[in-house]
């Protein structure tokens, strides 16, 4: 081939090869602003969330207007609970158990779709897709697909509204491309008012059962406080985001808690002194998208739950090293 000719042919690639580029970039921009109108817009609607077998309908309040962020979650079929976030304050009351659990942590979008790391980063480890024009609640929105480039982790699927940039719908898929778990609004109202009485708890739980996970303070002695543990493998990408050690109302012992995300799947690593009056836990549970693995290991109960594939969760505890046990 000649020059001009090879050059005629580098123009056709490049040309072929553009819209795709364009497509990928538009698609991570439409994440980009997907994740800033969940958090900034005020909103009321009513969605569905099922995985496996099990469909609930619940509604979401949010008010993104203002100093901080506020949203109200009420179950609108099953057990009787909601959930309150104010800020980095998040307070759980279940209406059928008389309990409620207050804990602080870091905000995260109640519809499973919680962005913490910046799309830049997140391009490395998935591929962003443009897809076709869909409606959901009646509202006009585009589909983007987000899909891992290793087996690892999980894809995902998200209606956007083309008006607002709001996400409407969301769907966490395995290697196959079927569904593990969705959440759809099936009706909802954008751009408030939410008033503070919106945002108020039907129930107060004056006569619950009060619960708080809460970090304990940096000098509390404890044999799980140490820096003994090391996790030794975990997905390219993963990083800490928030390690401490805290008191949780299914343990009388404090629990060392690991919190690692990609910037969109999450992975928590639970270790605590096995308790003489309690069974060890070992071996897998699942529910829709997330999975957990137990294990015993120098008479610690280590548990990794996260939203990323039964290989992945057991590969993380098998990484996890009680250093000073060598």
């Amino acid at each position: 081939m000649n020059v001009r000719g090879a050059s005629t042919r580098v123009a056709v690639l490049l040309v072929c090869l553009l819209p795709a580029v364009c497509w990928a970039e538009h698609a991570a921009e439409l994440v980009r602003r997907a994740i800033d109108a969940g958090r900034s817009l005020d909103y009321d609607g009513v969605f569905v969330y099922q995985r496996e077998t099990s469909l609930d309908a619940m509604r979401l309040i949010h008010r993104g207007s203002g100093d901080s962020e506020t949203e109200r979650l009420v179950s609108l079929s099953g057990p009787a609970r909601e959930v309150v976030r104010d800020g980095t304050r998040v307070t759980c009351t279940f209406a059928d158990d008389k309990a409620v659990m207050v804990e602080k942590r870091q905000p995260r979008d109640l519809l499973t779709f919680g962005l913490s790391g910046s799309i830049d980063e997140l391009t490395a480890e998935y591929d962003f897709r443009l897809g076709h024009v869909d409606r959901v609640a009646g509202r006009q929105t585009r589909v983007v697909q987000i899909l891992p480039r290793t087996r690892d982790r999980y894809g995902y699927r998200l209606w956007i509204d083309e008006a607002t940039r709001l996400l409407l719908k969301s769907v966490v898929l395995d290697h196959d491309g079927r569904p593990l778990e969705q959440v759809e609004f099936t009706q909802i109202a954008i751009g408030g008012p939410i008033t503070d009485a919106m945002l108020e708890p039907e129930v107060n739980g004056v006569d619950f059962t009060w619960y708080t996970n809460e970090a304990m303070p940096p000098d509390t002695a404890s044999p799980a406080a140490d820096d003994r543990w090391q996790i030794a493998w975990l997905p390219p990408g993963f990083e800490m985001h928030r390690e401490q050690t805290q008191h949780m109302g299914t343990s009388k012992l404090p629990v060392r808690h690991f919190v690692y995300s990609d910037g969109l799947a999450t992975v928590s690593i639970f270790i605590e002194k096995l308790q003489e009056s309690a069974a060890p836990l070992q071996g897998f549970s699942s529910l829709g998208a997330v999975n957990a693995f137990s294990r015993v290991a120098d008479d610690y109960q280590i548990t990794v739950v996260g939203e990323v594939p039964q290989s992945t969760v057991r590969q993380i505890a098998a990484a996890v090293a009680n250093r000073k046990a060598e």
